[in-house]
């Protein structure tokens, strides 16, 4: 079973840990949920569920930020930079958390991978990352190779 989900924009990408991806995704959906009624334009509630999805499939399928329109974009950026910020002011997520989420119901061990916690450190750095590839600032990996994002030890490069 694979662990990394590819995200693209245009001609770039990177990989995620899925684990980490759907941690941010899942609390991002929430943040987009919490959005004021007159901030919500009538596709919020099929980002809010497009997040979701891209949680809970984890490496099923890429996240390409290309099918966004570029309000979508922009608000789902935002909401994760938001998620980000929230799970950094609470030190990561805890297996204790992830258990109550109503969107892994019976799941979360599996969903953490048997992780007792996910500190928040590398899901700021993915959020970041998320955001300079949509802004095309992202920094170029060496030929033949992508970054990966979302694991304890910080972006590596994967590849040959």
């Amino acid at each position: 079973m694979s662990k990394t989900v590819p995200v693209i924009f245009g001609d770039t990408m990177f990989w995620a840990y899925d684990v980490a991806l759907g941690v941010l995704f899942i609390e991002a959906a929430r943040v987009c949920a919490e959005m004021p009624p007159d901030l919500q334009a009538a596709w919020r509630p099929e980002l809010e569920q497009d997040l979701r999805t891209h949680a809970l499939v984890g490496s099923s399928f890429a996240v390409q930020l290309d099918e966004f329109g570029v309000q979508q974009r922009q608000v789902l950026l935002s909401c994760v930079a938001e998620a980000a910020g929230r799970i950094e002011a609470r030190g990561g997520v805890s297996l204790a958390e992830v258990s109550t989420w109503p969107e892994l119901q019976e799941s979360a061990t599996s969903f953490l991978r048997g992780a007792e916690r996910i500190d928040a450190a590398p899901l700021v750095e993915l959020a970041e990352a998320l955001s300079e590839l949509a802004a095309g600032t992202l920094p170029p990996a060496p030929a033949e190779r992508h970054w990966f994002y979302g694991i304890s030890k910080g972006r590596i490069l994967q590849g040959s």
